[in-house]
Order: C-alpha cells, then structure tokens, then sequence
C-alpha cells in the first residue's frame, strides 16, 4: 500500500510540473561590426549584442577566422567584393534565431612612413628639416593628408612633405591619411618619432600601475623617489616620506607635479635632498665622453609662517649600484632581475659616484624677510636646463643607475618640481 500510494504521489508532481508555465527570458537579437566597409587584409570587429543568449556561432565569407563563438570577434578578410556576415543564437529558452549582413570589401591600400634626416636613434633634432614619404606603397593612392604635432607646418598634402620642429617632444605621432580616388578607399598610416634630443627617462609599471616618476601625470610617482633631511623635532637626519605627495598643478600645461613640504625647517644649515635613486629599472646608463641635456620645472611658495632663510637651491647626478638592487622583497620594483631590463648584463655593486654638479640658485634675504632670488627661482613655473658632458672615467666608461638627486640647503619652503628630462645630445 504504501509504494501504491509513493507512486501515485510522483505521478500527481509530474503532473503538476508538467502544467506550469515555461520561465519567460527577455530575449533580443542584435548585431554590428566596427565598420561597413573594410579594406582587404583591415580587422574588422564583430560583436553580438542579443540578449539571454547561450551559444552563438559566427560565420564570415571568405575571411580569416571563418567562424567563431566568441561574443566579440575580429575578423580580416582575405579578397574583395561584398561579403556576407551570419550569425545563429541560441536563447536560454532553447529557441534559435539568426540574421545576416554584408560588408564591402576594397582591394588593399597600405604604406609605411620614412623619414629621412633623423638621428641614429630615430630624433629630429630641433631645426633640422626632416623629409617624409611613403613606401612599400600598395593600392594606388592619389591623395594624402599628413599630420605633424607640433611640427613647422603642422599639415600637408604633399606626397614629399619636409618637416621640423622647435621644441623638445618625447613622443610624436605622425600620421598621413591615404586615399584612392577610384573606390573613395583610405586608411591611416602612422610612425612614432621623437622631435629634439633622444630622451633617457621613462615610466615604469608595478602591476597594473604606470608608475611616472619623472612627470608625475599617474598620480603615484612619488613612490619611487627617496628623501632625506631632518625638522626641529628630529634628533637626526632620516627619510620623510609623508612630505612627498603628487598634487594638481603642473608645469607647461601638465595636470600634477611633485609636491615637497619643507616648510617647517628653520635651521639655517639643514640641507634637504631628494632623488629617483631607487626607480633602478627606468633609471638611465650614463656614458664618459658623451654630453646630456637636463631640464627640470620649479616653482616654490614661502610664506611668513615658513621663514624663509638664506640658502641654495643644487643639482647632482651620481651613478650608484647597491647591492639591494637584485632583492626580489624589494616589492615595489618592476622586477627582481636587472638582466630582464639590461639583456646580458648582471648586479655589480657600485660605491656611490658624483657625475655632475649644478646649483640653481642662492638665495638672499631682504630686512622685510622676502626671499631674493635674482629671478632664477620664484613662485611662478620655471624652467632650467643644463649640458652636461660625463668626464669621469675613462672616454666610453658606463655608469649605471644613473639617477638625479636636487636638494636644499638653508631653505624654508614649500618646493614643486615637474617635467624632469635627461636627454642624450646626439652628434
């Protein structure tokens, strides 16, 4: 009696399963790609945007892949002519749809940019007329728009343009815009170049950080800079860290800059130095006999309350090469390996050596208690450039981890830099 009654308990629940309604999904069919029309050998994305979907299967006509199941996918087709582009979903209800579209496809039309006239290390030196062109040309094209950032003409439509540029930019990306006339077909072609002296300090990541110790545009690039000096309640010199934060403000147009606190010093002989020295992977290598271009932004604010004392403002450039470096718990560094940045090359530890010395300014103080700079530092941004030629050694001789330390002495203030560039003048 009992499995009488089980079984007759199973069949009522199927039957009342079998009466409910099926779950009702929103469902939609949706499809695009980055372009209707495409050149042969151009990528061209495809992206399924049809909602409650459990599967979809892609299929492209004459083209490399030919089919996919990814939601968004990337696609080169192989000839010209009008393709057709189809797509199949299949809904979590178990319900299919599809739908198709087609792309015009042109015959190929490419180039690549030369420059003639730039450095060794690919630099169009301020002034110089550098001459650009396209070769490996393919697909006939009549007309060309070029761009020059910054460049002396900033434009051209000439197939030949000759170009030059005034002031020091570290990345410049020129672009020209062919097109064929025939099928109204272009596309861009575009080269990197650096206009002025081939620059020597770069970013970093950590992680998923771009760390920028040199512009401070990421926000974070204090992290890899180290200070040293001491305030009246220290008994001794040290590191303060919590001084050193990157605020709104730039130089030269920029959005942050590195912002120095040292207002609360109030001896007159207490020097304050701060420097890049342990950002060791993007930290240049330095050669004797070769001459190098530093420029640097400044501006200072002194107010009553920070009473200001007479002092100087200095610049070193040392080559240091502690054996910490290849310290893998050093976690803030890109990588635990200096071969991984230098190919071939290992840790040799180095003593600390001065390469170059510079002074910015001396300071004098009125009776009134205002700061005299002799307008070389002041509250407004300037800027300061310096060459300088490494004659220590021996002709040839490299110096690595090479990093700037500015500091200084006697001075109440606070300080703000940006814009740092060590540059290889090239010959």
């Amino acid at each position: 009696m009992k499995n009488s009654f089980k079984i007759l308990a199973l069949a009522g629940l199927v039957l009342f399963a079998s009466c409910q309604e099926p779950e009702e999904i929103n469902k939609e069919f949706s499809f695009d790609s980055s372009a209707s029309e495409a050149l042969v050998g151009e990528s061209v994305t495809f992206t399924d945007y049809s909602i409650s979907v459990t599967s979809r299967t892609w299929t492209f006509q004459d083209a490399t892949p030919a089919t996919s199941t990814a939601s968004s996918v990337d696609v080169v087709f192989n000839s010209s002519g009008t393709k057709t582009v189809t797509l199949e979903v299949v809904y979590k209800d178990g319900t299919t749809e599809s739908g198709s579209k087609t792309i015009t496809v042109l015959d190929p039309l490419s180039a690549e940019i030369t420059a003639e006239g730039l450095t060794a290390k690919g630099c169009a030196k301020l002034g110089s007329e550098i001459t650009f062109s396209l070769t490996d040309v393919t697909g006939d094209p009549d007309s060309y728009q070029w761009t020059f950032p910054g460049g002396t003409p900033a434009t051209s439509t000439d197939a030949s343009p000759k170009v030059s540029w005034s002031e020091q930019t570290n990345s410049v990306e020129v672009s020209c815009v062919i097109t064929r006339s025939g099928d109204g077909a272009s596309t861009t072609v575009t080269k990197n170049i650096v206009a002025g002296n081939y620059p020597l300090l770069t970013t970093r990541t950590v992680g998923d950080n771009v760390v920028d110790v040199f512009g401070f545009e990421y926000g974070e690039g204090n992290l890899a800079w180290y200070n040293w000096g001491k305030f009246p309640s220290d008994d001794a010199y040290g590191e303060h860290p919590d001084i050193m934060t990157v605020v709104d403000g730039g130089a030269n147009g920029t959005n942050k800059c590195l912002k120095l606190d040292i207002s609360k010093t109030v001896s007159g002989d207490v020097q304050w130095e701060h420097a890049h020295r342990n950002n060791w992977p993007n930290n240049p290598w330095l050669t004797s006999g070769c001459t190098y271009e530093l420029s640097l932004w400044f501006r200072a604010d002194f107010t009553v309350e920070a009473s200001p004392l007479a002092g100087c403002f200095w610049l070193n450039i040392f080559s240091y090469v502690p054996d910490w470096l290849n310290d893998p718990l050093a976690g803030w560094t890109a990588v635990d390996n200096w071969s991984e940045i230098f190919e071939g090359d290992t840790f040799t530890p180095t003593s600390q050596t001065q390469l170059w010395q510079g002074t910015i300014s001396t300071m004098d103080i009125q009776d009134d208690g205002t700061p005299v700079f002799g307008n070389l530092f002041s509250s407004e941004w300037q800027k300061y450039t310096f060459t300088i030629t490494i004659d220590e050694g021996n002709a040839g001789d490299v110096f690595k981890n090479c990093y700037l330390a500015f500091g200084v002495t006697g001075t109440a203030a606070i300080v703000y830099v940006d814009e740092i560039q060590l540059n290889l003048i090239e010959e």
